[in-house]
């Protein structure tokens, strides 16, 4: 039990988990994930805790994933426990969204996540990363080119997100249950280094540990450490160079060189945009440059420098020169850089991009941006929110938040696109049949 103490520690030394907490665990069926269940168990009482599980499954490893869902399933009923399960293409979404079949399960699965935690309630997300992923992701942002930020590897607390397990290493969490003789899965893919992640943790970390150092990754995670400290210390206040929402350039032309490109950082992070090294290089070029300019940000978001100010805001295109659309179920409609359909499924599991509905066929739609004072009751919510709240509380970045289609029926919210469905017109659970609307391609930053 001596791991579990130092799950225990961590916890209360991180404020990771309060009593009364419903705790949703993200759950694959393997060691670590197994792990952070039995770990969360041995706490339930002393911390009056709830716990559910989610699971999804990528459809990637055919009978071996099948055998992941049910263990999740068997272990949840034998506990008495809730659990959500989604089956997700993880193949196709990626070839839909131009990413790679990483980048495509991570978005998923958070994206799954949140949406259940939603659904049940929960006040925390517990995701099993331990400290070997922290090592890795330290190595694999390295190795692709960051910031001192990225550096600091996988936060263990952020919004809903928290990650009980980021100082136990992944002998100890095998050892624990190999010891306890608790049953757990193995992913196959895992042990493939076709994925640069699976390359660092399968070929360098090992050739490193066993040539040059067997305590690199306890030197690598002081290392950590130690840049978390750091990254305190040179914390900018970004309020100092923020004026009427745009980002001051005569305040920020008295910065030494890092220190710009950090203030600029956490502009871009304020409206939720992800940087990069080369973004940052191709903003400060800007900067050097007089007059007016623009610079792509990607996704209908641009750069505008105007003297001696810069701003982010929606392409210009993008927002005031849509026109409102009607869609007739079945059917599908073009708004602005959206397809927007509806159609009689038999699937009642959604995406990100699909919302389920107990409309009915041969019902008008009207599609249109977002309007002062739109409220809506999301699904699972007993009242009414307004929708500029709904933006705030998830995160919509600002410069997306004009762009989004808002699907209406009758001056009622049905969905906002992406983002919530209405608890009003979301389907009931015994129809065998729904209508269901979707959105083809998600315009704003995650």
């Amino acid at each position: 039990m001596e791991v579990v103490k130092r799950v225990r520690e961590f916890v209360l030394r991180n404020d990771l988990m309060g009593h009364g907490d419903k705790i949703l665990v993200g759950f694959s069926g393997g060691p670590d994930s197994v792990f952070l269940f039995e770990a969360l168990m041995a706490l339930k009482e002393e911390f009056k805790i709830e716990i559910a599980l989610a699971h999804i499954n990528h459809l990637l490893r055919g009978e071996e994933s099948d055998g992941d869902e049910d263990f999740c399933k068997r272990l949840a009923e034998k506990h008495g426990i809730n659990y959500y399960v989604k089956r997700a293409d993880i193949k196709k979404y990626a070839q839909e969204h131009g990413v790679g079949d990483e980048e495509a399960g991570r978005a998923m699965r958070y994206d799954f996540f949140y949406k259940t935690s939603k659904e049940w309630g929960a006040d925390k997300v517990a995701l099993a990363h331990n400290k070997d992923d922290q090592v890795e992701t330290f190595l694999f942002r390295m190795m692709r080119g960051t910031s001192l930020e990225g550096l600091e590897g996988i936060p263990v607390k952020r919004d809903i997100f928290i990650r009980p397990l980021s100082e136990v290493y992944k002998k100890d969490i095998l050892e624990y249950l190999n010891q306890n003789k608790i049953e757990y899965r193995i992913d196959s893919s895992n042990l493939e280094n076709v994925y640069t992640r699976n390359s660092i943790r399968l070929d360098l970390i090992p050739f490193i540990e066993e040539r040059y150092n067997s305590n690199f990754k306890e030197k690598i995670f002081a290392l950590i450490e130690e840049i978390k400290e750091a990254n305190k210390l040179l914390k900018i206040n970004l309020s100092e160079y923020i004026e009427d929402e745009k980002l001051d350039l005569r305040k920020l032309g008295k910065l030494k060189e890092y220190q710009k490109r950090k203030v600029i950082n956490d502009f871009l992070k304020s409206y939720n945009i992800e940087t990069s090294r080369e973004k940052l290089e191709n903003i400060m070029e800007l900067l050097g440059k007089g007059g007016s300019k623009k610079l792509s940000l990607g996704k209908n978001v641009e750069l505008k420098k105007e003297y001696d100010k810069i701003s982010v805001n929606p392409k210009e295109t993008d927002s005031n020169d849509v026109e409102d659309a009607f869609l007739k179920i079945p059917g599908e409609v073009k708004y602005g850089n959206y397809k927007i359909k509806a159609f009689r499924d038999t699937n009642k599991s959604i995406g990100k991009n699909e919302f389920c509905t107990n409309l009915q066929e041969g019902t008008s739609l009207l599609i249109r941006k977002r309007k002062s004072g739109d409220k809506m009751q999301p699904v699972g919510m007993n009242s009414s929110k307004k929708i500029k709240d709904i933006f705030i509380n998830d995160k919509i970045p600002k410069e997306a938040r004009e762009v989004i289609p808002i699907i209406v029926l009758e001056d009622e919210i049905v969905w906002i696109a992406s983002v919530r469905g209405s608890e009003k017109f979301k389907s009931a659970k015994s129809e065998k049949t729904v209508v269901k609307l979707s959105v083809e391609e998600d315009n704003f930053s995650e």
